[in-house]
């Protein structure tokens, strides 16, 4: 039989967790009495959520999507961004950003023609790349892709230009610009050109994409919700930590250093439990304190996820084409977060 574990009475309804654990059951034929005969691994039940794609070929980069036939690419209705302050943001501005282009892409039934790298910004870059920002991070290796061409279509920028090169550049198709990040979606949506361009000037903070969806648009452009999952490949690494933990752990979110932070963190947590600790200004002074009350485990605990011989690592070559990707600093933060996330009792020690 499958058991469902929630997390105590006090934690918030949000924070409710499953453990979908299979448990053997047996009935005294006299005594009519139940008793466990096992209690199976995390996550083992039946209503388990199934374990997530691997690749299929690690050294192979995943083929281009077909190519559109002219009549195809006529038939389609694009909206693109061009310009805009948003590159080498922090990932939060960068998904925000995102989050509004797909909105308006929805509201006006058109393809997004989106650019699928990114610039990883330099808080997120290790001493390797002397803190510089990253082109040319993949948005795969972040965000499920595949989740998100199936809430909204999208065309990637590169393939687009090309096919428009061919087929639109020569007036056969019709484009209309829009310069003015105020204009409501709703007072264009009626236009048939095949392209329409929302271009961003050079002044910040208002040449930001999100700004669309800002103002008047509010009550138009509505966000949407579970439009960005993780990489299934980020998701993997946390559902590989929980296992080790047995799915049965708290966890604490260190939001800075200070003298008293072993004091802190011991009072928001339970003695004897294994603890997650995620955040900022954890270091192996504290991991010695903590030992004496309960079982730490923190994020470098578990670096062979993602060492050169993991699944994960293996994954982001292929999808890189065969050139090795780094666990950044933006893949800790996410796996860090959900782990603390998934925590049967969580405790927040900020400075």
């Amino acid at each position: 039989m499958a058991w469902r574990a929630r997390s105590d009475s006090d934690s918030p309804t949000k924070a409710t967790t499953k453990d979908y654990r299979r448990f053997a059951v047996a009935r005294d034929p006299r005594t009519c009495a139940y008793s466990v005969l096992s209690i199976g691994e995390y996550h083992s039940g039946p209503n388990a959520r199934k374990p997530r794609r691997a690749a299929t070929n690690a050294t192979i980069a995943p083929p281009p999507p077909p190519a559109l036939s002219r009549d195809q690419f006529a038939q389609g209705a694009y909206l693109t961004y061009l310009g805009g302050g948003d590159r080498c943001k922090p990932m939060p501005h960068y998904l925000r950003s995102l989050r509004c282009a797909l909105a308006e892409a929805r509201y006006l039934n058109r393809t997004l023609v989106l650019d699928l790298t990114l610039c990883l910004a330099a808080s997120y870059a290790d001493a390797g790349t002397g803190y510089m920002p990253e082109e040319g991070k993949r948005l795969a290796f972040y965000v499920d892709v595949e989740h998100l061409h199936s809430q909204v279509l999208i065309m990637e920028e590169r393939q687009f230009w090309a096919d428009w090169d061919r087929w639109g550049a020569q007036g056969q198709l019709g484009a209309r610009l829009i310069e003015d990040t105020r204009l409501v979606p709703n007072k264009f949506s009626k236009v048939r050109d095949t392209l329409i361009i929302r271009r961003f000037g050079d002044v910040e903070p208002g040449n930001y994409w999100y700004n669309v969806c800002e103002g008047d648009a509010k009550s138009v452009l509505r966000p949407l919700k579970g439009v960005i999952r993780w990489a299934p490949s980020l998701m993997c690494i946390v559902d590989d930590i929980i296992s080790r933990m047995q799915g049965d752990f708290d966890s604490v979110h260190v939001g800075g250093s200070s003298e008293d932070l072993t004091r802190r963190i011991e009072e928001g947590v339970d003695g004897g439990r294994q603890v997650y600790v995620a955040g900022v200004g954890f270091n192996s002074v504290l991991v010695q304190a903590l030992k004496v009350k309960v079982s730490v485990h923190y994020l470098d605990e578990y670096a062979d996820l993602w060492g050169t011989d993991s699944k994960w690592f293996l994954e982001m070559r292929r999808l890189n084409g065969g050139v090795p990707v780094e666990f950044d600093g933006y893949m800790r933060e996410v796996v860090d977060r959900e782990v603390f996330l998934k925590g049967k009792k969580k405790a927040e020690v900020l400075r």
